[in-house]
């Protein structure tokens, strides 16, 4: 897998963004552009942090009221200046640019390339200062590499409201108000955010939207009783409001038991039936039914519910339960049907697809998720066929998904590398999976593989632990140059969360440790997948009083974020010294946009290392979190 990851009130002048943006790079043409309209643009690199880059990447986002939509337009290069032009949507709100050169990106200077559509008075459209904030609060970064900047998606919001007090009415804007005010603020907003709710209840005539985000924050804020009477309320003042379809669906989503849930179902759809605005919901309750009976081993009704959905659902569906059963060694036979229509279905979409590109990808990120989807899928039928005997219809098939990784990913490689010792001459195998090591993208079992072919050569394991540290030596060494170059010297946030039992934990109580913080979430797959490792790493130091590792629970949206993280641990049987960050405050101070996402800092308080994700190598992530510590350390 790739790493994954599981997105106040007072703000001075100077700080404030002015909706009529300048650049010193691009050039924009007209300088107010208008909706439907034609927009050009000239982009001169010698005046951007790409100036030493020969070739760019030109992307243009358009933020539309319904959502986003990449263009790739024609560029023409005179010189150092790229040029184009695109038509702007009839409800296109903002605009951003996206210049880079392979992984260098230009964000003219942490502000990005952002811009509004304009009215006929050349004032921005209301819709332009929402998504602006979005993009500076996270959204930015995730789309073109944008620094999150709370202060700056406050104060496009601020800017917003000079030009329109009333955009205040809009409860859409007014609930990004909100939380960009939390986000700057902090804890600081508590009282400003409390005032704004009690001013937008008092001007009356509620929609139910308008309710429902004043329940949402009330609830944030824990005033159950407030938002409860809200809740009354608004049942009261729109009695089949959409409050009682998404109640109908909370309830279906709840139900555990298969035959009760299939009553919901039938209730839904009954009562609402399939509309284009709704039939994304219904396939999803539907992929639910098929996904539950498969889990429940009955696959005549998991195919059942499987014929009238999507066949990238299907796959996606049959590929989840496929990798189940073959991790778990069952139903091998059944597994097998699944895997290989998965992979039947994706390979075909990857050399020619049926299915639309999404407005929100680019071209090469469209082609990019086809292949990765058929690594994933093939890797999954490989292994099953691996479980069966069959390896050499798996070992092509392994291959091909490691490849398009470009082997790069550990557990794809090993994969390739078990299969490699069954199916293809030793000799051949050895010097495969050596470079696997040599490049540090192999797992435990991929070393087992080689243990075995170094014993089909050589009649014996005499010697392997000593040819395999050699081996490892290169890759270590090579790993360690690479994270010695990525050393950080910022100051760390301060910080004072509780433990379980209510002990106040600060950065100055740890002042002379090295600390280890992992951000994390129980509901974060990814987080959850890392635990082994970090496990591994901690009991490496339970005897080193200079290291400390802190596991900050975050993001958490339950009611009680402490028995939750509680039952979490007890359940995982972890030993982990976990910190409850309840109000999302220490994620927020560390600009953390994804989790899981680990911090080494020194014993004088400065971050030295950051490490977003998990790549699916414990050992990986055991020696990388070895190396910062040892680094940080000195």
């Amino acid at each position: 897998m790739n790493k994954l990851l599981c997105l106040f009130a007072f703000i001075a002048a100077s700080s404030q963004i002015s909706a009529q943006t300048g650049f010193t790079a691009l050039k924009i043409i007209p300088e107010y552009p208008k909706q439907s309209s034609k927009l050009s643009f000239e982009y001169n690199k010698n005046y951007s942090s790409l100036i030493k880059q020969p070739t760019l990447n030109v992307v243009v986002y358009q933020f539309t009221e319904k959502g986003i939509k990449v263009l790739e337009p024609v560029i023409t290069k005179k010189g150092t200046i790229y040029s184009g032009s695109i038509i702007l949507d009839s409800n296109t709100n903002c605009i951003a640019f996206g210049f880079s050169s392979g992984e260098e990106k230009d964000m003219n200077g942490s502000k990005g390339y952002i811009l509004p559509v304009y009215n006929k008075n050349n004032q921005p459209v209301d819709g332009y200062y929402v998504w602006a904030s979005t993009l500076h609060n996270g959204y930015g970064e995730y789309l073109f590499g944008l620094p999150n900047d709370a202060d700056k998606g406050l104060a496009v919001l601020d800017e917003g409201l000079k030009q329109n007090p009333l955009l205040k009415n809009n409860i859409g804007f007014f609930s990004s108000y909100l939380n960009a005010l939390s986000r700057a603020k902090k804890k600081e907003a508590a009282p400003f955010i409390a005032k704004e709710m009690e001013d937008f209840e008092v001007k009356g005539n509620l929609n139910e939207a308008g309710y429902n985000t004043l329940i949402q924050w009330y609830n944030r804020d824990k005033r159950k009783a407030k938002a409860d009477s809200l809740t009354l309320a608004m049942k009261a003042a729109f009695p089949e409001g959409d409050w009682k379809k998404n109640e109908a669906g909370t309830n279906f989503n709840k139900e555990k038991d298969l035959a009760k849930k299939a009553i919901l179902f039938q209730e839904y759809v009954a009562k609402y039936p399939t509309t284009e605005a709704n039939k994304f919901i219904v396939e999803n309750f539907k992929s639910q039914m098929a996904l539950a009976y498969g889990k429940a081993k009955d696959f005549k009704s998991y195919y059942e519910w499987s014929k009238e959905l999507p066949k990238g659902t299907v796959a996606r569906n049959n590929n989840s339960l496929a990798w189940a059963m073959a991790e778990a060694d069952e139903n091998l036979e059944e597994a097998k049907k699944m895997a290989a229509e998965a992979t039947s279905y994706t390979k075909s979409e990857m050399l020619n697809p049926t299915e639309k590109k999404p407005d929100g990808s680019t071209t090469k990120q469209w082609e990019d998720q086809r292949k990765s989807s058929y690594g994933m899928f093939g890797d999954t039928y490989a292994f099953i066929l691996y479980k069966l005997g069959d390896y050499k219809t798996a070992y092509p098939i392994a291959k091909e998904a490691a490849t398009i990784n470009k082997f790069k990913d550990a557990e794809y490689n090993e994969r390739y590398a078990m299969l490699a010792e069954k199916a293809i001459p030793t000799a051949e195998a050895k010097k495969l999976i050596e470079q696997f090591v040599k490049d540090g993208v192999a797992t435990a079992k991929t070393k087992e593989a080689l243990k075995n072919v170094y014993i089909k050569e050589k009649s014996s394991d005499n010697g392997f632990d000593a040819y395999l540290s050699e081996l490892e030596a290169d890759a270590k060494n090579k790993k360690r140059e690479e994270i010695a170059k990525s050393i950080l010297n910022e100051v760390s946030p301060k910080f004072s969360l509780k433990d379980f039992e209510g002990k106040t934990v600060s950065l100055d109580d740890l002042k002379g440790k090295v600390v280890v913080v992992d951000f994390w979430a129980t509901w974060c797959g990814p987080c959850i997948a890392s635990m082994p490792a970090m496990n591994k790493t901690l009991a490496k130091y339970k005897d080193n009083e200079n290291v400390m590792f802190l596991f900050v629970d975050t993001w958490e949206t339950v009611e009680n974020k402490l028995q939750n993280a509680k039952d979490f641990m007890t359940k995982k049987s972890y030993p982990f010294y976990v910190l409850m960050d309840n109000d999302d405050k220490m994620v927020a101070d560390f600009k953390v946009s994804g989790i899981p996402t680990k911090f080494v800092i020194d014993k004088e308080g400065k971050i030295r290392f950051k490490s977003v994700g998990f790549g699916g190598n414990d050992d990986a992530l055991v020696d990388e979190l070895t190396t910062m510590i040892e680094l940080a350390g000195k």
